[in-house]
Order: C-alpha cells, then sequence, then structure tokens
C-alpha cells in the first residue's frame, strides 16, 4: 500500500461565499443591537409604569404576553423590578390561568407556553398546568389542526412547540402547507382565500422554527411579503381589507417572521426609503410606548409588546460566521491511499 501525497489548491473562501444563499453571506454593516436594546429598554421603563399594584399589565392574560417580552428582553418578571407589592408580573399571569383558558383557546394556551419557556418555568407544571399536555391534546390527526378554525392561532401553538423543543407532526407541516393561498401566502380562516401579513409572519415564524426555512411555499411567501413592503419600509394588515397605512403589530410580525426564515431586516432586499428595522422604530413615541400607526395611539400595549419581540431576535449578520469564510486561499495536501 503506498500513500500519496498531493498538493491540491483549495478556494475554500470563494466556494463557500459564493454557495451560500445572498441572504446569509457576511455582511459589512455594524450590528444595529444597541440601538435596539436601548429602544426596549425605554419600552421597558413604559412598561412599568403601566403595571397595576396587583401585578397586572393590561386585562386578562395580558400579564402572560408581558411577562414573556420582559423575559425576552433580559428581565425577571417575578423579580424586584417587576413586584409592585405582593404580586410579580409572572405571579399574576399564573394567577390569571384559570379564568385566561377557561375557553380552551388554542391561541391563548399557546402564548401562556411561550411565557413559560421564557421564563424558563417548568411548561409540565406551570400556575398548576401542565401547558404540554393541554396543547398537545388540542391537535387532531385527522386534519393535522391544532386549532380547527383559525391558522393564525395553529401558528402560535406550532411557534410554542418549537420554542419548547417539541417535535411538530409531519401531518402539521403538511396541513399549514396546504392552506396556502394563490398568492403565496396566508390568512387568519382555515379554508379562507385572502391573505394578511400577521398570519403570513407568523406562519413563516412556525415553518422555519421546525426546519422548514428553505422550503418553496417559505420563499414564495417571503417573495410576496417584500412585495407587499411599504414605502416607509413597514407593513400594513393586509390591502384587501383596505387597510394601506402601516401599522407596528404587522411590521413587527412579519419582521419575526422574516428573521426566523434567515432574513436581514436592515439588508437591501427589504430597505425601501428606510429598512424595516428603521420603520418598526419609527412607531416608538417619546414615552417608550410603541403607537399602533404614526400618531395613532391604538393599542398601546399591544403595539409595545409586539415591538419589542423582533428588536431582541438575532438577527442574520450578527451569527457569527464559520471561520472558513474568512480565510484566505489555502494550499493543502491530500493523502491518497493506494492499494
Amino acid at each position: 500500500m503506498k500513500i500519496i501525497k498531493k498538493s491540491i489548491p483549495l478556494l475554500i473562501f470563494i466556494l463557500l461565499f459564493t454557495t451560500l444563499p445572498a441572504r446569509a453571506r457576511p455582511r459589512e454593516r455594524n450590528s444595529t443591537r444597541a440601538l435596539r436594546e436601548a429602544a426596549v429598554a425605554r419600552a421597558l421603563a413604559w412598561l412599568h409604569t403601566q403595571q397595576q399594584p396587583n401585578g397586572a399589565i393590561g386585562g386578562l392574560g395580558g400579564s402572560c404576553d408581558m411577562a414573556r417580552v420582559v423575559a425576552l428582553a433580559g428581565d425577571d418578571p417575578d423579580g424586584p423590578s417587576w413586584t409592585p407589592e405582593q404580586t410579580s408580573l409572572l405571579q399574576r399571569c399564573k394567577l390569571d390561568l384559570p379564568d385566561y383558558l377557561a375557553r380552551n383557546d388554542t391561541g391563548r394556551l399557546a402564548k401562556v407556553l411561550r411565557a413559560a419557556q421564557a421564563a424558563n418555568q417548568n411548561p409540565h407544571n406551570f400556575g398548576g398546568y401542565d401547558l404540554l399536555a393541554r396543547l398537545q391534546a388540542q391537535y387532531d390527526p385527522q386534519t393535522g389542526l391544532y386549532a380547527a378554525n383559525n391558522l393564525f392561532r395553529n401558528s402560535l401553538a406550532l411557534i410554542a412547540l418549537n420554542e419548547a423543543q417539541q417535535p411538530v407532526p409531519a401531518q402539521a407541516i403538511a396541513a399549514v402547507l396546504a392552506e396556502q393561498h394563490d398568492d403565496g401566502c396566508w390568512g387568519w380562516p382555515v379554508g379562507g382565500t385572502v391573505s394578511d401579513t400577521d398570519t403570513s409572519g407568523l406562519m413563516l415564524n412556525a415553518l422555519a422554527g421546525a426546519g422548514y426555512g428553505d422550503a418553496p411555499q417559505v420563499n414564495q411567501c417571503i417573495a410576496r411579503l417584500m412585495a407587499m413592503q411599504n414605502d416607509d419600509g413597514g407593513w400594513e394588515l393586509s390591502g384587501i381589507y383596505g387597510d394601506t397605512e402601516s401599522n407596528v403589530d404587522s411590521t413587527a410580525l412579519v419582521m419575526q417572521g422574516l428573521i426566523a426564515a434567515g432574513w436581514d431586516p436592515e439588508g437591501p432586499r427589504l430597505t425601501q426609503t428606510q429598512n424595516a428595522t428603521q420603520a418598526l422604530l419609527s412607531f416608538q413615541a417619546q414615552d417608550g410606548a410603541f403607537w399602533w400607526r404614526q400618531g395613532q395611539a391604538g393599542s398601546l400595549l399591544l403595539g409595545t409588546q409586539q415591538a419589542i419581540q423582533p428588536l431582541m431576535m438575532v438577527y442574520p449578520n450578527e451569527i457569527e460566521k464559520p471561520w472558513q469564510l474568512y480565510q484566505p486561499v489555502v494550499q493543502t495536501r491530500v493523502m491518497v491511499i493506494v492499494d
């Protein structure tokens, strides 16, 4: 047996760079994370002013939503800063569960599970509920859906399972892919024909989290959402509904889906007169809250909660690239074994 050594030039940098999808290529742009975190800190300061003495923020179930975004922002919703008297924000969420979950609503259940996961709580015993078991019990193997008539809530269920690192049945993925509309995206009702940006953003988030971020159906919806981006860099719910002005909720939900699928919200493909992140930040008022629309308060709590989530996500350009991507052309020796 002989060992032959050959010198073979490997164009590591060139090959790896040119075979990557455009959205994943290294960028020279500096991260805007510090700017985004500052905006989130202002939003959290405003949320503090909205907390009631009993620990609640907003109406029934709102404390669970807020506990989640507080935890995503790196704060402790069960800590002293979120405990105005005897009850913390997270404790209020748990206390509200009997009334909040009484309707057996899949979307509500998924939101609570996401809050428990974000706050590093036991999803099998959160406020006395086994959230994972309850959510899995919502699944209908005949239809592949967790919410029989509502794709928005069904998407929330899939996202909650992804975040809990639970397997999503293949039939559940097939079911939502079958609901895709001719324009490439999804809408609120099961069996509907009209797409909306909110449901589509959630669906992209759900499919990407389940490992289908590069599926053709996902790319079709991304192309559609890019075409629907307004000149100000944001999104409206859907022009079909007579809504043509960007709002914070739709912009935030679309951004979450695009980022989850690997797209840079500050990249050239998502930049009009300004990029998507700039559009989202433009909704923030001086007091730290996020308007629904420019100068229109709408639901400030909902808008602020929605805006915090994409601002705290890791953008594609902030993901550390493999070491080899930054190396020049190298010479290497390959050993060829000959019998």
